[in-house]
């Protein structure tokens, strides 16, 4: 039996569905393959835009480095040149400085070696000697005092007041201290049993002050101020400056008084308390001791205490029992401790007083010790001992 009609068209038809599946999933792949090269490029596209992107960034990320680089080193050149210029504005400051202070304590072409000494022994309990030199220096500025009726002003008495006195800027202001201290001590002086008294040294000292700026006006001289008070039962010193003290204990020193200088820390903190400054060792970069008598300049501050300037008469104390083994007291300038120390002071007396030396020429012979000697070009070979030189020696008894 011949086959159906039917069932060969159902076969035509069935290929012909399937040829038309192929390429209905072609055209899906094809399609697909166009997005994904569409999305490649895309991709690549947004790819380079954000390299582009990234380098523009970093481009301006390093022109603002070396931008902020280049600002750096200008104020680091601008701090450089700045710290220069004020080195060189404080160098050429110092340079007037040092000028005027050659100005105010010029050298001589050579010492003046005139010796001029006093000596006391009024009173038995004290032999006294004092000997001062000009030496390098244009004019002797230096003073001294020496009572040995303190403070009765009566010849029975076993209380004595030594002092020494080391002018700058004139010899004014150590003369006249010289002269107000022994009756403004006195003033201040309270008996305490035979022959002792107890002194209020800073009243004392600021009421000397006081006087000295009646007499020197703001301006003036200045002084330093050390002075001994030596009874039976004591001896003390009271003092202002760097003149010292040294008491001769048992053939050793003994020091009485210490060096008031500003780059002392409580010194320093005062001074820049009072608006100054410390710069090599001076007030303001000028004086050179932050205690004195006179020097009114460092002492105009009318919202301040007296105690409270940059430069103050409130003296330094020590006080010492007396002992069998005190000999003596050696009161001196810095004109003599610019060149001796404390300890080869007195190794220096007690090898003269060893000789049998009396007391007026071992000061002579101490003068002559410090006393710089003179360059083959003329002046002073150093700086040190080129000061005026006072020393005084109390033998006590």
């Amino acid at each position: 039996m011949p086959p159906k009609r039917q069932n060969a068209n159902k076969s035509k038809g069935h290929k012909n569905n399937v040829s038309n599946g192929k390429s209905a999933k072609q055209a899906e792949e094809d399609d697909f393959e166009k997005f994904l090269s569409t999305l490649s490029k895309s991709t690549e596209q947004v790819g380079k835009e954000r390299t582009k992107k990234e380098a523009r960034e970093a481009k301006i990320r390093e022109e603002q480095r070396k931008k902020h680089a280049d600002l750096a080193d200008q104020r680091k050149s601008n701090d450089v040149e700045k710290a220069l210029l004020n080195r060189q504005k404080n160098m050429q400051l110092q340079q007037l400085l040092s000028e005027l202070l050659a100005a105010q304590r010029p050298f001589g072409s050579k010492p003046t070696t005139d010796f001029h000494s006093e000596t006391n022994t009024d009173n038995p309990n004290f032999d006294v000697a004092v000997g001062e030199m000009q030496g390098w220096r244009a004019q002797m500025e230096d003073a001294h005092l020496i009572d040995v009726s303190f403070p009765s002003n009566s010849g029975q008495s076993k209380e004595g007041l030594f002092g020494v006195f080391d002018g700058h800027s004139g010899s004014q202001c150590a003369k006249l201290a010289g002269e107000m201290f022994v009756k403004t001590f006195a003033k201040y002086a309270t008996e305490k049993g035979d022959n002792h008294h107890d002194i209020d040294y800073e009243a004392a000292f600021l009421d000397v002050d006081t006087q000295l700026r009646g007499e020197l006006g703001e301006g003036g001289s200045g002084c330093t101020a050390v002075l001994v008070y030596v009874s039976p039962q004591e001896i003390t010193c009271a003092w202002v400056g760097d003149s010292r003290a040294v008491l001769c204990r048992d053939a050793a020193s003994f020091d009485l008084s210490y060096d008031h200088k500003p780059d002392v820390e409580a010194e320093k903190a005062r001074i820049e308390d009072a608006g100054g400054f410390v710069q090599d060792n001076r007030v303001n970069g000028q004086l050179a001791m932050s205690r004195a008598m006179g020097d009114f300049v460092y002492k105009k501050d009318t919202k301040r205490d007296a105690k409270e300037q940059l430069v103050v008469a409130v003296p330094g104390v020590v006080t010492t029992k007396r002992g069998n083994g005190d000999s003596y007291v050696a009161i001196a300038c810095d004109g003599i401790f610019d060149v001796l120390s404390n300890e080869e002071l007195i190794d220096f007396i007690n090898s003269k007083k060893a000789d049998g030396m009396a007391n007026l020429d071992i000061c002579k012979a101490v003068c002559d010790r410090c006393l710089a000697c003179a360059a083959p070009e003329g002046g002073p070979a150093t700086v040190e001992g080129t000061d005026n030189m006072t020393i005084m020696i109390v033998d006590l008894k």
